[in-house]
């Protein structure tokens, strides 16, 4: 593809500061939009390189989607994470005894304190998003990284959205029996989620039963295990791209 020129800019939406990246002329409006949420401990333009890999590798996205990638409310600088952000906070250390003694149960059946706030402000912000480009759910993607998938998976459970595509990268099953009863009042969506067998943050296992409730409960969701660990290797991306 030639260079195309990018538009590149700072909103608030919902009370979020978001990334706003597209490739379409000067007051066109979106097809879609991709809403990607960072993960714990990350600056909130952590993701937003996607943007312009995205667009420059296909036209077809490049001349429908605007990308929008929020920041995180909570700042982790005085907890010695200079330009970190969450959407709640996580007990690292107890994350690390999680995975050392293998008892996934105390990750997967808890909701964590600070999610349902960092979900309502999500929520409001998608919903802004949404009205500023004109379009709705079957016009929206919504995904994350990590922390930024959890967030993703709550909103779309608990709040009913249904979007044209839920992208989950290295998220993990929480409030596992509140999930399940939410997942089975949902319409479903697509799923594309991805996850290494070699993650030491979030471990493989837990992963795969988020993949199965949400299987089970009318979810079409399309799952990549890779060989490596807490990360979005580059063939889950041009899988992404393949799916926009």
């Amino acid at each position: 593809m030639a260079t195309m020129k990018l538009n590149n800019s700072q909103e608030t939406y919902g009370g979020l500061t978001c990334r706003v990246i597209d490739a379409l002329p000067q007051g066109q409006q979106p097809d879609a939009v991709m809403v990607l949420c960072h993960g714990f401990g990350a600056p909130g333009d952590d993701l937003a390189a996607f943007g312009p890999h995205l667009l420059s590798s296909s036209e077809d996205i490049a001349e429908r989607y605007r990308f929008v990638f929020p920041e995180a409310p909570i700042d982790l600088t005085p907890m010695g994470m200079p330009g970190g952000r969450a959407w709640w906070p996580i007990n690292m250390a107890q994350l690390a005894e999680i995975n050392q003694t293998e008892d996934y149960s105390k990750l997967t059946t808890v909701e964590p304190p600070g999610m349902s706030a960092a979900s309502d402000q999500l929520a409001a912000t998608v919903k802004e998003i949404q009205a500023a480009n004109g379009i709705d759910d079957s016009a929206t993607v919504l995904g994350g990284f990590s922390q930024g998938a959890m967030v993703t998976s709550n909103i779309v459970l608990r709040d009913g959205f249904v979007p044209k595509l839920m992208v989950l990268f290295s998220g993990t099953l929480l409030n596992s029996e509140v999930w399940k009863k939410q997942a089975a009042n949902h319409a479903g969506c697509p799923v594309l989620q991805s996850h290494g067998r070699q993650d030491m943050v979030l471990p493989f296992a837990p992963a795969t039963l988020l993949r199965d409730m949400l299987t089970e409960n009318g979810f079409d969701v399309d799952f990549h295990a890779f060989i490596g660990p807490h990360t979005i290797p580059m063939e889950v991306l041009t899988e992404l791209m393949r799916q926009l």
